[in-house]
């Protein structure tokens, strides 16, 4: 019955062949995600940080709570402009799929963008309300990273029902039933510790360079408090991981694991990635004293961040084998047009780049800043 319910493939065929889409799709889902950490785990992370220090002004974690705001500033905005590429991307491989869900999931899909709103508008207010301190302010910065949290758990749901059209026609009649998938609230919370652990991880970073540079007790106790998060966090990440990769339906779990090196590979090395940087975290107890040790540890999380999303990309692949293996894409590769995207996504990323080194080097203040 459900097969009658994905519609046919575009009839135009690809301009370009499938391995290039997808690995175009791996690398700007991977770029998008930087930023979706820092604005996911970034307000969640500024959201307890302020209710635990009751928006004392002194206490490392409000002045905590107010970087990370001003950093997802401009988190939310780059968060949602790298996030076309991939969907586009996904359009091309997925798209009978990926919208088929979209679809089935009805006003939930729709009321995304209210609630990414809301929770965009809800920073800003935190950010204009903060100083001097008040309860109103805690209210905003809780109430974004709250709607926050809802963009994550719509995606994740987005994401199980696209690659399992078996379970459309029970979406046909109530939408919420993809709730009821067992590996629901582990992909959330998965996504979710790694995107705290990594928005902790980076704020320590930058804490530790200023204290270097002359910056006082305050950073000092903003980048021990922050690699605490991270140590835990990521923690908590390996084991929930290893859980999700059991929870997995048998036929998925079968498939991942004869996938041979080029699926064992990644999910090795991801693995592997984890639990150094997590031995890492647990080795210093002081990172202002180990600047090289945190510096390490970035590029642990990052690399671990790659091959965890070349990893995700090859569950949806097992997931769906069944279906795509029907039919074959036709290709009709336009390489001019290509040649034009690749040259704006190198000035895109450049551009990016030389905004994120100016910000950093001479960060606003007061009303500019918010």
């Amino acid at each position: 019955m459900f097969p009658d319910l994905i519609p046919a493939p575009d009839a135009a065929p690809m301009p370009g062949p499938a391995w290039l889409f997808t690995f175009l799709l791996v690398f700007t889902f991977f770029l998008h995600l930087i930023f979706v950490n820092l604005t996911l785990g970034g307000t969640l992370l500024a959201a307890l940080a302020r209710l635990f220090s009751g928006g004392r002004e002194g206490d490392p974690r409000t002045a905590l709570a107010s970087r990370l705001a001003a950093i997802n500033g401009y988190g939310v905005s780059l968060a949602i402009t790298t996030g076309v590429a991939p969907l586009l991307f996904i359009q091309v491989i997925y798209g009978q799929y990926f919208y088929s869900a979209t679809i089935l999931l009805g006003w939930i899909w729709f009321c995304l963008l209210v609630v990414l709103m809301v929770g965009y508008y809800a920073l800003y207010l935190y950010k204009f309300r903060s100083t001097p301190p008040t309860r109103t302010a805690t209210l905003w910065l809780v109430l974004s990273a709250v709607m926050f949290l809802l963009v994550a758990a719509v995606q994740v749901m987005v994401n199980l029902l696209h690659s399992q059209p078996g379970r459309w026609p029970a979406a046909l009649d109530n939408p919420w039933s993809i709730l009821a998938d067992p590996t629901f609230l582990p992909r959330l919370a998965h996504f979710v510790l790694a995107a705290v652990g990594f928005s902790a991880l980076v704020v320590c970073w930058w804490a530790v360079r200023k204290v270097r540079a002359g910056g006082g007790p305050l950073e000092e106790e903003m980048a021990r408090y922050t690699w605490k998060w991270a140590l835990w966090t990521t923690l908590l990440e390996l084991v929930d991981g290893f859980l999700l990769l059991l929870l997995l339906p048998d036929d998925v779990l079968e498939r991942l694991m004869k996938g041979g090196a080029a699926v064992h590979l990644p999910l090795t090395l991801g693995i592997l990635l984890g639990l150094g940087l997590l031995v890492l975290l647990a080795r210093a107890a002081d990172p202002v004293a180990r600047p090289g040790l945190v510096n390490g540890a970035v590029l642990l999380m990052l690399g671990s961040m790659v091959f965890m999303t070349v990893t995700r990309h090859q569950v949806r692949v097992r997931y769906l084998v069944e279906f795509t293996s029907r039919h074959r894409l036709p290709e009709a590769p336009e390489w001019g047009i290509f040649l034009l995207f690749a040259v704006l996504l190198v000035a895109g990323l450049a551009t990016v780049a030389w905004m994120v080194r100016r910000v950093l080097a001479s960060p606003a203040t007061g009303d500019d800043a918010a």
